[in-house]
C-alpha cells in the first residue's frame, strides 16, 4: 500500500515522462525534451527514497520511536550559510567568465559558508539542549570567526580610507579631512569615557554608523577615480632620454644632497673641478682606472668639491641585438650634486671590460660637461 506522499510523487514523476515524450515527438526540441527527463529523473528517484521510508511514519504501536522519529526532533534554525554558498558558486561561475579576482572571492565564500554551515548542522545535533548546543558552537567557532572577521573589518576599513584619501582633489584636502575626522573620533572617545553607562546598543549604534559612513566614502570614492598623480622624473628617465648633461631637470629639484653612513660604498670619485680622484679602499688618492667587480650590484659614492653643481655619469656601452637594439641602458647618472654635496650611484656590469674592446670603447666615469674621466676595469 503506497503513503499519500509516495503516490504524489509516483504521479509527478509519470506525468513528467509523458510531458517529455510529448514534447519530444511534437516540438523536436532537445532542449526541452532535457529538462522534462531530467525533472522526471529527480522525481523518480524521490518517489523511491519516499516509498523506502514510507513518509517517514511511525506507528501508532510503535511507542519507541515516538522520542526518536525525525518528527520528534527539534528543527534546524533558520541559516545564512546555504545563501553564503550559494553566492561563492555563482561567484566561482562569474569570475570563470570575468574576472580572476570574483573567482578568488568566490573560492573565500564558498569554504566560509561551508565550513560555517558544517559547524552549525553539528552544533545542532550535539545535544538535546540548545543552549548547550549554542555554547558548543560558540566554542568550535569563536576562535576562528573572530580574528578572521576582525582582520576582514580592519581591511575593509583601511581600504576605504585609502579610496578616500587618493580620491581627495589635492594633499591639501586630504590633511583637512583626516583631521576633521581625527577630532570627531576623540570627541566622540571623550563622551564615551565621561558617561558612566552607556547601553550597548548605543554604543553598537554609534560605531555601525561611523562604519557605514566610513565604507559609503570609500565607495563613492572609489567609485569617482582617483586624483591624477603627477609622475616624477626621475635619473632612469634622464639616462633613457640622454639629457645626463648640465642642465637642470625635474629629476634635480630638491635631490638629496647627502649619503647615510651606511651606504658602504666601494669607492669615492672626488670632483674638483678640473678631474675625478678615486678615494678607494687600500689606493686613496689615485686618477685613471678604477677595478669594480661583475655581476654583483655596487655602490660608488659621488662627492662634489667644485664650485658649481656637477653629474656623474656612468657609460656603459651595452650590447646590440640583432635588430641593433641596446639590450640594456646606454649609461645611468646621478642627480645634480651641489658643491660639497655627496650621492651614491649603484652600478652592476653584466660583461668584463675586454668584451668592450673589440668595440673600441670601456667602461668609464665621467662628469657631464667636463674632460674628467676615470676609466672603469672589469674583470
Amino acid at each position: 500500500m503506497f503513503t499519500t506522499g509516495t503516490k504524489l510523487l509516483i504521479g509527478s514523476a509519470g506525468l513528467a515522462w509523458l510531458a517529455a515524450a510529448v514534447y519530444g515527438v511534437a516540438q523536436e526540441g532537445a532542449l526541452g525534451t532535457i529538462g522534462l527527463i531530467s525533472a522526471a529523473v529527480a522525481l523518480s528517484l524521490l518517489a523511491g527514497v519516499n516509498a523506502f521510508v514510507r513518509d517517514s511514519n511511525v506507528s501508532a504501536t510503535d511507542t519507541e520511536a515516538f522520542d526518536t522519529s525525525a518528527a520528534a526532533q527539534a528543527t534546524a534554525r533558520r541559516s545564512l550559510w546555504p545563501l553564503l554558498t550559494g553566492i561563492g558558486l555563482t561567484m566561482l561561475a562569474l569570475g570563470m567568465a570575468t574576472l580572476p579576482a570574483i573567482f578568488v572571492l568566490g573560492l573565500i565564500a564558498l569554504g566560509a559558508g561551508l565550513i560555517e554551515w558544517l559547524v552549525q548542522g553539528w552544533s545542532e545535533r550535539a545535544s538535546a539542549d540548545r543552549a548547550f548546543n549554542d555554547q558548543a558552537r560558540e566554542v568550535v567557532a569563536d576562535p576562528l570567526e573572530l580574528p578572521v572577521a576582525g582582520a576582514i573589518l580592519f581591511a575593509i576599513i583601511v581600504y576605504a580610507f585609502s579610496r578616500v584619501m587618493l580620491g581627495m582633489s589635492t594633499k591639501s584636502a586630504t590633511v583637512v579631512v583626516f583631521s576633521v575626522v581625527a577630532a570627531i573620533i576623540l570627541a566622540l572617545g571623550v563622551l564615551v569615557a565621561l558617561k558612566r553607562r552607556i547601553s550597548v546598543p548605543v554604543v553598537t549604534g554609534v560605531f555601525s554608523i561611523g562604519l557605514l559612513a566610513i565604507v559609503a566614502g570609500g565607495a563613492i570614492a572609489g567609485l569617482n577615480g582617483e586624483r591624477d598623480i603627477e609622475v616624477h622624473e626621475t635619473t632612469a628617465d634622464l639616462a633613457e632620454a640622454n639629457r645626463c648633461g648640465t642642465e637642470e631637470t625635474e629629476a634635480d629639484s630638491h635631490a638629496s644632497q647627502t649619503v647615510a653612513a651606511k651606504s658602504n660604498p666601494a669607492a669615492t670619485l672626488i670632483y674638483d673641478g678640473s678631474e675625478l680622484e678615486i678615494d678607494e679602499v687600500g689606493d686613496d688618492g689615485q686618477v685613471g682606472t678604477i677595478t669594480l667587480p661583475r655581476s654583483n650590484p655596487t655602490n660608488v659614492m659621488f662627492l662634489n668639491e667644485s664650485e658649481g653643481e656637477a653629474r656623474l655619469v656612468l657609460e656603459l656601452h651595452p650590447a646590440v641585438d640583432a635588430d641593433g637594439v641596446a639590450a640594456g641602458p646606454e649609461r645611468i647618472c646621478t642627480t645634480l650634486v651641489e658643491d660639497g654635496g655627496r650621492q651614491i650611484m649603484t652600478v652592476e656590469f653584466d660583461r668584463p671590460s675586454f668584451a668592450l674592446e673589440a668595440e673600441g670603447v670601456n667602461y668609464e666615469f665621467v662628469v657631464a660637461g667636463s674632460d674628467a674621466a676615470v676609466e672603469v676595469i672589469v674583470p
